[in-house]
This record gives structure tokens, sequence and C-alpha cells, in this order.
């Protein structure tokens, strides 16, 4: 039984210590049909920008970890670099976006997905925008805001994907802007989603009172 014991506590000290293992992918999910494509909001032409766009639960209907978000490639530049660039997910109640950006998060926190200096963005196909996994639990009961903001550019536009939507997108040619122009047309998009592996940490002490 001790020796028993001693293994058990050694596996699960490995298990409980180790970091998070990756985050496993359950599903990937495209929302949208595409139609056309619009260089908002990669206007990599001295610009800066506030952005946001609206999905709805229905067509997400999945909860975890949102991942990865990939915009489609339309046209225009292969690649370009997106200065102080922040990226935001938010679930939200909003049905139908509203020109004062605030009162798109019905009250609801942003979660902050992506902060760096230059976000650098390539590709011909589905472009990845770069957030952090993990960090965002979608709970597949909301509707699901994005918000991206960039100041500074390398003069490069990027044409992704969009669709025609109830929903909308707003946005503004200034990243501290209060208030921007609401369109009825949706971001083409991929959504990877998934749950976070492995266990928790506990404490060893935790383990061996099993025993007694």
């Amino acid at each position: 039984m001790k020796k028993l014991l001693t293994l058990f506590v050694g596996v699960v000290s490995v298990a409980t210590f180790a970091p998070y293992a990756a985050f496993a992918t359950g599903k990937v999910i495209t929302i949208g049909t595409e139609v056309t494509g619009s260089l908002v909001p990669w206007r990599g032409m001295g610009y800066e920008m506030r952005f946001q766009c609206l999905w709805f639960q229905r067509d997400i209907n999945y909860a975890g970890y949102i991942n990865r978000v990939d915009f489609k490639y339309s046209s225009g530049s292969t690649s370009g670099a997106f200065n102080n660039c922040r990226v935001w997910l938010c679930h939200t109640t909003k049905t139908v976006l509203e020109p004062t950006f605030y009162n798109n998060y019905a009250g609801k926190t942003p979660v902050q997905v992506l902060d760096t200096v230059s976000l650098e963005l390539r590709g011909t196909e589905w472009i990845d925008v770069g957030i952090s996994p993990g960090k965002f639990n979608y709970d597949n009961r909301d509707n699901l805001l994005m918000e991206i903001r960039w100041r500074g550019d390398s003069g490069h536009d990027i044409y992704c994907k969009i669709y025609s939507a109830a929903g909308g997108r707003c946005y503004a040619f200034r990243d501290d802007a209060a208030t921007g122009t609401v369109y009825a047309e949706g971001q083409y998009i991929r959504l990877h989603i998934g749950t976070m592996a492995g266990l928790e940490p506990t404490s060893l002490g935790r383990v061996r009172a099993l025993f007694r």
C-alpha cells in the first residue's frame, strides 16, 4: 500500500505541478457566407482603427475557450504590420451594434486577448489574428463581440471577406474614438474553440489526505 501511495503521489505531483497542458481544439466554426472583401479593420495606409463586430450565439452554438480567430483573405497586400494592436472578446446581449462603442458591451466586461507592439499578418487564405489561447471562455449563451484597436502600420492594406449581417460592424479611423459608423455586414471568420486540458494545481497534502 505504501509503494502504491508513493507511486500515485509521484504521478499526481508531476501532473499537478506541471504547467497546464495545451489547449485542445474542440471545434472549428466558420461564420457567415462570404460575399465581398473589405479593407476594414486592416486599412494599413497611415490610419488608426477602432473596430467592433458582432456574431450571434446561434451561429456559434458551442461553448469553450476561443483559442484562435481567423480572417479570410480577399485581396490587396498579402502581408502587413499593425502597431500598438490590441484585441478584446466580450459576451454581449446586443443584437444590433450601435455607434457608441462602449454601449455595445451591454454591461459585460471585455477580455483582452492580444496586446502587441506590432501584429504581423500574412497569407492568402485564412489569416490567424494571433490572439492568446485560453483567455476567453465563451459561454454559448450570449452573442459574441470582438474589438480591434491599432495605431500605426506598415502601409499595406489587407482586404478580408465579409458577409451580409443584421448585427453589423462598427468602426472609426481612430483607435481612441468613442463612436463609429455601423454597417449591416459581418466579418467572415473561423473560430477555433476548445477546452482547457490538464489538471488544476493541488497540494500533495490534499492527495495524501485521501489515503488516511
